[in-house]
């Protein structure tokens, strides 16, 4: 029923947009009413991130597919960006909604319950980028791929917080600038500018 329900709720954000989705019109376009959607979601903002987190779904098969030609863990990081942001900038209103919108359930219960869904999007994944999709807010993913590199002594703890804080920061600027901007912006370039960022950031933890 879960699976049901978020389903319809991607088909009408994939015609109209997150905004016109509610409790109501997902229930009619079910075939249920509006009380046993409440059953399984507390509000219609559960119901959205539940749907929007499918849009993750390619992003997941492309980690699957890179993650075994990664050979270290600084190429985890920068690539696992690299991939993300190719995403992301493709849906930015959806990917600015699941990471940087206020929730009424935190962010890494519903991540948690989509998985217990839909556990076969997680398939052929392991390691800290397994841990990293398990994670909720962008920041906490983050230090969890930046982790083995601090493991490894390659980045200090601290370093790597303050990396994870700024990587995120950065991203957040890119995305709003695609969600303002729409095809005025070169999604490629904005790839190529948090892959930047991000290998500056970690050059920088190497030299201190």
């Amino acid at each position: 029923m879960t699976a049901l329900f978020v389903d319809v709720t991607r088909e009408i954000m994939d015609r109209e947009g997150a905004d016109q989705v509610s409790i109501r019109k997902v229930a009619k376009s079910a075939g249920y009413n509006s009380a046993t959607m409440y059953l399984y979601f507390k509000d219609v903002d559960e119901l959205i991130t539940m749907a929007s987190l499918s849009y993750l779904v390619d992003y997941c098969r492309a980690l699957a597919g890179a993650q075994k030609n990664w050979h270290s863990a600084r190429e985890t990081y920068i690539y696992a960006w690299e991939i993300f942001c190719r995403h992301a900038f493709l849906y930015p209103h959806v990917f600015y909604r699941i990471f940087f919108f206020p929730h009424s359930t935190p962010l890494e219960q519903t991540i948690e319950r989509y998985y217990e869904v839909f556990p076969h999007q997680l398939d052929n994944i392991d390691g800290a980028v397994y841990r990293m999709l398990r994670g909720g807010t962008l920041e906490s993913r983050d230090f969890r791929v930046l982790s083995p590199l601090v493991e490894e002594k390659t980045v200090g703890e601290q370093s790597a917080a303050l990396i994870s804080s700024m990587a995120v920061g950065y991203f957040r600027k890119l995305l709003s600038e695609k969600c303002e901007l729409g095809d005025l912006v070169d999604n490629e370039a904005q790839t190529q500018r948090q892959v930047e960022a991000v290998s500056f950031l970690l050059d920088r933890a190497g030299d201190s």
